[in-house]
């Protein structure tokens, strides 16, 4: 259990009695300052419980916890004041979101029993958010292995498209990334509903017909039923639905979501997914870039500056080796088909080697001969890729 408190407050005589009187209870910190507390919370590894006074200079209490509640929403927050009036209690509840606010003078055991309640608090917050992250992980991991074992096609496309995505929300400085690139790996879930002559076609950068058309664009609008349901997807899964709308509103669709309406996963998808088409048909990184500029209306600007800014500084950071098959690993990436002596592609190009592909080339190599050494791309260790 997290025992690390933090006590925020600019008397040293009340900071010296909180160390004698607590340091055999808990993992002790103390800062005489919001500013001096913040950076002291940057260097420490997570506060389970922070207790601030109030009435401090330059940065008070609630101005310290409200920021603390921005970057550190789990760590519970207490505050104490000499002077507790009404509206100092709301604006520390609504603001800074405290757990308890407590008056001084306040005798020992009592702040004692508040930051054990805090310490407890802490615990179940953690525990419900460890457990909610492990079943969406489960969750996120088998819908991808379901994917890439029922549609390789699809996968290989969602795949390619997680890093031009995720390196864009980089560069854009947005937090959770993570939401990014599971939106990019789901996006083409919708896909098992389509048939693989199309799929082909599509990724292949050949024109579809109009029937074909229609079946391929009703993969989103599935894709997001199938997600909707799942705790803390709700976003990513309506991202999905949107990840080919145009920013200027010109998409042909009765839906008047636009510009900035449209969810800002879903405008990550359609830079990257339309650069990603444009890097398969044969172009290069310049020449992609100048074709999308033509239509460039139809995405964000700062997210297709953002694009433009990542491939002018991105480095050579996959590099190409053979290897045997006994020796691919989770995680590599295929640089060419994986075929048998039959030259039947078992999984192509672009495919990153999952548990599952895994065990599955382990039991068809033992009724079928699989070409060797296999071509495989990873990362250079020298880059920061």
């Amino acid at each position: 259990m997290n025992q690390n408190v933090l006590f925020v407050d600019d008397d040293y005589d009340i900071i010296s009695a909180y160390q004698r009187n607590m340091r055999t209870l808990y993992k002790i910190k103390t800062a005489a300052s919001g500013f001096e507390a913040l950076e002291i919370i940057k260097e420490s590894p997570p506060f389970a419980v922070i207790v601030s006074d109030y009435n401090m200079p330059k940065m008070n209490g609630i101005e310290f916890l409200t920021t603390v509640r921005k970057t550190y929403p789990d760590t519970i927050r207490i505050m104490l004041t000499g002077f507790a009036n009404v509206e100092t209690s709301i604006e520390a509840v609504n603001e800074g979101n405290v757990f308890r606010f407590l008056t001084k003078p306040l005798n020992t055991q009592a702040l004692i029993k508040a930051i054990n309640d805090g310490v407890e608090q802490h615990r179940l917050v953690t525990q419900e958010k460890e457990l909610l992250e492990k079943t969406l992980k489960g969750s996120v991991k088998i819908l991808i292995e379901i994917l890439s074992a029922v549609n390789p096609i699809a996968f290989a496309q969602a795949n390619d498209l997680r890093y031009t995505a995720k390196s864009i929300a980089e560069r854009l400085s947005i937090t959770n990334t993570w939401e990014v690139e599971i939106a990019a790996l789901l996006s083409q879930i919708g896909c098992v509903t389509v048939p693989n002559d199309i799929l082909e076609k599509k990724y292949q950068g050949l024109e579809l017909n109009l029937h074909e058309r229609i079946l391929f664009n009703s993969h989103p609008e599935f894709g997001k039923k199938l997600l909707a349901n799942i705790p803390r997807l709700e976003s990513i899964a309506e991202s999905i639905a949107c990840q080919y709308f145009n920013f200027d509103g010109s998409h042909s669709t009765t839906d008047l979501i636009k510009g900035p309406s449209i969810p800002m996963i879903a405008r990550i998808l359609r830079v990257a997914a339309d650069f990603e088409q444009l890097m398969k048909n044969g172009e290069t990184s310049d020449s992609s870039i100048k074709i999308m500029q033509k239509n460039s209306n139809v995405y964000d600007p700062k997210v297709f500056e953002a694009l433009c800014d990542e491939q002018g500084n991105k480095p050579a950071y996959l590099i190409k080796r053979s290897v045997p098959l006994k020796s691919l690993r989770i995680g590599m990436i295929l640089a060419e088909d994986l075929k048998d002596e039959k030259q039947f592609v078992l999984i192509p190009k672009g495919h990153e080697i999952t548990d599952v592909l895994l065990m599955r080339l382990i039991q068809i190599s033992k009724f079928k001969k699989i070409i060797e050494p296999v071509k495989i791309l990873e990362r250079n260790a020298g880059t920061d890729g």
